[in-house]
């Protein structure tokens, strides 16, 4: 079984990029830069830009916590590197489809168009951090604590369709939540879980173990532009007054209100 990887570059992307090369015959990974837009400050009043500055050097404290170990992707798996907004071009077309591969893997890419997704229909598996349909569209496990809900947090492992983060699910995680995490703990907590099933249920698509799940009900469309100075300071004073530990009180019956879809066998 032969997978393509469409992702981008920090350690995160290299962390999944690993875990499938471990598993499974990862024959390439197309990287696609990020856009820089999101961490620019330049048009920010000064205490915004500090204040953002900072919560992008905690996110970056985190992710290299967590992912230390892969400094690099796989140095056996070949790599094409493209710049932002670049993955449903022409050039990456045509290298995925000299390789003929069984699935294509996307995880924090643009979002992939035609030609590309009508090709590879049913074959191309997305990793969603966030838990589809409650919130859907980026920053997706950022913005369920605005509305006070942890219990919106993970990720969902999912086939690509025309619609974002709508296409039928393989499988869906929530993250082991702790007293005293903070938003970048959990965020790469569940980047970290993800990370080692994703394989398996890629082996479990394969051999026709799993059934996807069509999503029914109607959530949030989440963006990037939205994430404001404000919004942050709006959810980081609700982990100083304790939403995490409120949360916790009632994880059973809240995790009960926002259900998943989880595998029905063992892997």
């Amino acid at each position: 079984m032969k997978i393509v990887l469409l992702t981008s570059e920090s350690l995160r992307h290299k962390y999944i990029a690993a875990q499938l090369a471990e598993e499974l015959q990862l024959a390439l990974v197309i990287t696609e830069k990020k856009s820089a837009a999101i961490q620019d400050t330049t048009k920010l009043k000064k205490e915004d830009a500090s204040f953002v500055s900072t919560h992008f050097k905690a996110r970056n404290r985190s992710e290299s916590y967590f992912f230390k170990d892969f400094q690099d992707f796989p140095k056996e798996v070949p790599q094409l590197k493209m710049p932002h907004e670049s993955i449903n071009s022409q050039i990456v077309k045509s290298v995925v489809d000299s390789l003929e591969p069984d699935y294509l893997v996307l995880f924090g890419t643009s979002i992939i168009k035609d030609p590309i997704l009508k090709k590879y229909s049913g074959r191309i598996i997305n990793l969603h951090l966030g838990l589809s349909p409650y919130y859907k569209g980026s920053a997706t496990n950022i913005f369920p604590y605005n509305y006070n809900e942890p219990e919106c947090v993970g990720a969902t492992i999912h086939l690509a369709t025309s619609n974002v983060d709508d296409g039928p699910v393989l499988h869906q995680l929530k993250p082991e939540i702790e007293l005293g995490d903070d938003l970048h703990n959990i965020g790469n907590k569940t980047i970290l879980q993800t990370g080692k099933i994703l394989p398996k249920v890629i082996k479990a698509l394969s051999e026709k173990k799993i059934v996807a799940q069509k999503q029914t009900s109607v959530g949030r469309i989440c963006r990037n532009k939205d994430v404001t100075p404000d919004l942050l300071r709006k959810i980081y004073s609700k982990f100083e007054d304790g939403m995490i530990r409120e949360y916790l009180k009632e994880k059973e019956s809240r995790d009960k209100q926002k259900p998943i879809i989880e595998l029905s066998f063992q892997l």
